[in-house]
């Protein structure tokens, strides 16, 4: 049978990924990554890597050997703690947030600890910009600690409670930069209990500083309605249920552990500088007799795979305590060492078990694969608590107050008492994670607990000794299930659908059925589960409603909701016409010769040199702004004949007529502005910006969809004060001074 590192998708992620410098075979990955633990454990890790049974999550392949060779932390991501409501800590988590990510980690922060927009300040500003706005800050240091070409991974939440929940519902809408983060919001019991009663609902933030007491009352359902259309829009900000992330844990009894964010992807909630140590089982793996009469888990391989797992778990702590980016998350460790196994091939499974994903028998048998994970994790953390002593703050009388500590006392009892006796090794044990690298590496499995995406697809190759084409990749378990059955390799989706009517891809799982398997596994999972609902382009906001509610009621931590087609784009592979890449020297702009018509506009503006500068712009009939021309009253006429012709050349040449408007409308003219600061609200910022908002002006006109309008991104009411003169959102403080960057006007003390 062919391994996982024989295939080329195996090959490829390991070179593109995983190896190290001078690696080039995929037996060096596997005793590197095998060579760091202890002799017990190694064995058995290696077979598990070599099968694809097991493994590590991505980082800690990735660091798992770099001692000596380059820093790296081995954990994916660390919670940050939330800044509170002074620049001091707002820069302090910045400078951690930048450390950790130069480790190659991602972080989860929550904001709800700063200010609302507009509440009083002790300083030159006089009033806050508002908790969102310093997100830019955080969002800056992602783009420029870069992590081997890519920037890091960052998750920003926001409580229900904060008065400027609206702003962050809408942030990403409003300023393209910040459109890489990762938002959620975390409601508490009290406000989606507001929402069931459609009850008046009480923002409230008190801020120490100042005295001020801010409050505002809301109406729950209709932020809500409001919530579920912007997730309908753009799949963005998720939902994290906060009460039900804190009092449904192993440490649910210690009041010093206190979650207040998950990691980006939500499989992890933790307090302050805890951190992702991650690994996950192949469910499909521990399947026998696949697709036959009586298919069924191994259980005796299953549970010590288990074992296995959470030993190696404990020991990555160990080996990679000292390449962690700061000593609080070495402290984290020492109080607390956190771990979380979880699975992949789960939907792969459940072609094995001939189960359809969502449907009641295969809500049941994943309920039983959780209930054997958390019990036998249990187990072994428990034996590693007896043989090298408990996590540095544990304490029994705390511990016998989790639920997940009172479940297993009814139904594994004897783990409860060896809990008693000995202790836990581990304060978290299990989370469920995406694994989309690690179980496409690992044989193109199903990533986390997520439903087929699809059953298979065409993907492109590029060898050069072969040339380009495509072959077809099916998934893992239907690729198996066509060779258990003797059929070809080139039926088409629907064709398996038909002769395995329980084979089915993310479109055809009922979304209440996705969440109703998500919450059969929550009932085990001490932490948190990494789950997205695919909904197909027809759904409407009120299905993402009954989603959201849906999970609450059935006490999942969090869920998040992607439709097809939704502005922010598409994680299920719809594909978008490939940008072309243009050869240096080569463009040559459209000629006029062929074209009989074309209608123009003309535009009036003024400038401190030009009284009058008439702007023609010309549109072809099909819409498309093509050229334009100026004729001015004064001035430099020459440079301004110049602006008009390169315009027009880029106009012509094919440039995206935004960029051409962006850079012709931030050009400032001193003298331009000071007779805005006069009063002269009809004058332009420059000559160059008085063609550029003629030609936004028309642009605009022309555009049927309101998204594909230009949009002037400097007057941000999330980040900017309105200015005293212009009363523009343009004012932004430089030191001890706040100026107007689109009039001029300054202030310092």
């Amino acid at each position: 049978m062919e391994k996982w590192f024989d295939t080329e998708i195996g090959r490829s992620i390991l070179q593109a990924k995983y190896y190290h410098a001078g690696e080039t075979e995929p037996h060096e990955f596997i005793e590197r990554v095998a060579g760091i633990f202890s002799p017990e454990v190694r064995e058995k890790m290696r077979a598990y890597l070599e099968d694809g049974a097991l493994s590590p999550a991505g980082r800690t392949l990735y660091a798992a050997g770099a001692k000596g060779k380059f820093k790296s932390s081995l954990s994916n991501c660390y919670i940050m703690p939330s800044p509170t409501d002074d620049i001091e800590s707002i820069f302090t988590v910045n400078q951690q947030i930048a450390k950790i990510f130069s480790y190659g980690g991602g972080i989860g922060v929550n904001i709800s600890g700063l200010r609302p927009k507009d509440s009083r300040v002790n300083n030159v500003a006089r009033s806050s910009t508002g908790a969102v706005s310093f997100l830019k800050i955080f969002n800056t240091t992602g783009e420029v600690i870069s992590q081997n070409g890519r920037r890091g991974a960052m998750l920003v939440a926001l409580d229900s409670e904060h008065p400027d929940i609206y702003e962050f519902l809408h942030m990403k809408q409003e300023n393209e930069k910040l459109a890489s983060m990762n938002l959620s919001i975390l409601f508490s019991d009290a406000f989606m209990q507001a929402v069931i009663d459609d009850a008046e609902y009480e923002l409230t933030f008190d801020v120490e500083a100042t005295g001020e007491k801010i409050r505002r009352t809301i109406r729950a359902a209709e932020f809500f309605d409001e919530y579920c259309q912007t997730q309908w829009d753009w799949g963005d900000p998720g939902a994290l249920f906060k009460d039900r992330l804190n009092d449904y844990t192993l440490l649910s009894g210690y009041d010093e552990y206190k979650i207040e964010v998950t990691n980006p992807c939500g499989e992890f909630g933790g307090n302050a500088y805890n951190s992702c140590n991650l690994m996950s089982l192949n469910l499909y793996s521990f399947i026998e007799d696949k697709f036959g009469d009586a298919p069924h888990i191994a259980e005796e391989e299953f549970r010590a795979a288990i074992q296995t797992a959470v030993r190696a778990l404990d020991e990555v702590l160990d080996y990679g305590f000292d390449t962690q980016p700061l000593e609080e998350n070495r402290q984290c460790i020492r109080d607390w060492r956190s771990v979380g196994l979880g699975l992949f091939g789960v939907a792969d499974a459940f072609v094995a078990m001939k189960l359809a994903y969502g449907s009641r028998e295969s809500c049941d048998f994943i309920q039983g694969v959780l209930r054997t994970m958390f019990t036998e994790a249990a187990r072994t953390s428990a034996a590693l608590a007896k043989e090298k002593g408990a996590f540095g703050k544990y304490d029994w009388e705390k511990t016998k107050k989790s639920p997940l500590i009172q479940r297993l006392a009814e139904e594994a009892p004897e783990v409860y008492a060896e809990i008693k006796e000995y202790g836990l090794r581990n304060g978290t044990l299990l989370s469920i994670a995406p694994t989309g690298t690690i179980s496409l590496l690992m044989g193109v499995f199903s990533g986390g607990c997520e439903p087929l995406y699809q059953i298979s697809y065409e993907r492109t190759t590029h060898k050069m000794e072969e040339g380009s084409g495509s072959f077809r990749v099916y998934a893992h378990s239907v690729s198996d299930l066509l060779d258990y059955h003797k059929l070809p390799h080139d039926l088409t989706n629907e064709d398996i659908k038909k002769r395995f009517p329980w084979v089915i891809e993310s479109h055809d799982v009922p979304y209440l059925h996705r969440v109703e398997l998500q919450a059969a596994m929550q009932k085990y999972v001490d932490n948190s589960i990494s789950s997205t609902v695919n909904l197909k382009h027809a759904a409407t906001p009120a299905d993402i409603r009954n989603i959201y509610l849906a999970a609450w009621k059935s006490r999942c931590k969090g869920i998040t909701v992607f439709r097809d087609g939704c502005k922010r784009g598409n994680i299920l592979g719809v594909k978008e016409a490939a940008e072309q890449e243009i050869a240096y020297d080569t463009v040559r702009p459209r000629r006029r010769d062929n074209i009989a018509r074309l209608e123009g506009v003309t535009l009036l503006r003024h400038t401190s040199c030009v009284d009058k500068m008439y702007i023609t712009v010309n549109k072809t009939s099909d819409g498309d702004v093509f050229e334009l021309f100026t004729n001015t009253s004064g001035g430099c006429q020459s440079n301004i004949a110049t602006i008009t012709r390169l315009t027009s050349l880029a106009l012509r040449s094919g440039v995206r007529v935004k960029d051409i408007i962006k850079q012709l409308t931030v050009s400032r003219c001193s003298a331009c502005q000071a007779l805005i600061r006069s009063g002269r609200k009809d004058i332009s910022l420059s000559c160059g910006s008085a063609i550029g908002t003629a030609l936004a002006e028309i642009y605009n006109e022309c555009q049927k969809d309101e998204t594909a309008k230009y949009k002037d991104k400097s007057d941000d009411k999330a980040i900017n004060k309105e200015c005293p003169e212009c009363k523009r959102h343009t004012l932004r403080p430089e030191g001890n001074c706040v100026t107007c960057t689109y009039c001029g006007w300054s202030k310092c003390e």
